[in-house]
């Protein structure tokens, strides 16, 4: 079995542990409203925020061999940026307030799953990073038309839903290009192993951070962490 292989039966583990979680499940269920889903989209602002900087982190790792992704590390990153408005125009369209997102704190849980793709990186092994971009890149492509029908019959229109619907398609190119780096970027069985654990810790995370969205809107609590006086302070400076 080729690292592709490997990488992609584990995570079929995972996905179906994913969407049968309590919080996927309300959405195929009917149980969730536009404040739930609102809710949700808040906290994906806040994680795709920092996504292209956390591929070109890794790509600061990269020795030997691996260079030659650089280049491909940068593009793709490059083509992540963007995608956090995305996710606040979803937000505007049903009726929320953005103007000051930007400058609040995210939930703990999505605090945590950035983290943890930071910690991969530096401290543990940068080519697992690829399982952290694994489940985000092949979740949408696979499932992304299946959620977009649930949010339709709970009353989300389709153009609040351009977030999931250009990673639902525009991450296919992203899934061919995982093929190149599983190929050489996964050189030992240490390094699967190292991608395939972060690939698991990330799906897994990533529920928790919806489900924290979820129980957020539930208890109908506005921001509880206050201000992110480093947003603040750059944005004043501008």
């Amino acid at each position: 079995m080729n690292n592709l292989a490997s990488i992609k039966q584990a995570w079929l583990e995972e996905l179906s542990l994913f969407n049968s979680s309590p919080g996927i499940q309300r959405f195929f269920s009917g149980n969730a409203t536009r404040e739930h889903y609102k809710s949700i989209l808040r906290e994906i602002y806040f994680h795709t925020r920092e996504n292209p900087q956390l591929q070109t982190f890794a790509a600061v790792f990269f020795k030997g061999d691996q260079r030659k992704y650089v280049k491909k590390f940068m593009a793709h990153a490059s083509s992540e940026i963007g995608h956090d408005q995305l996710a606040l125009n979803d937000i505007a369209t049903l009726g929320g307030d953005i103007s000051n997102i930007p400058n609040e704190r995210p939930l703990p849980e999505t605090s945590a799953l950035l983290a943890f793709g930071f910690y991969q990186i530096q401290f543990l092994n940068p080519v697992g990073y690829l399982g952290y971009l694994f489940h985000l890149e092949f979740t949408p492509t696979s499932e992304g038309s299946a959620y977009m029908q649930a949010l339709e019959k709970i009353g989300i229109p389709k153009e609040a839903m351009t977030f999931l619907h250009d990673h639902t398609t525009i991450d296919i190119g992203h899934n061919k290009m995982m093929e190149g780096y599983a190929h050489d970027l996964i050189q030992n069985e240490q390094d699967l192993e190292d991608v395939i654990y972060a690939m698991r810790v990330t799906a897994k995370l990533y529920t928790r951070m919806l489900e924290a969205a979820l129980e957020r809107a539930d208890k109908n609590k506005a921001n509880l962490y206050g201000k992110n006086s480093g947003e603040i302070n750059r944005r004043s400076k501008q």
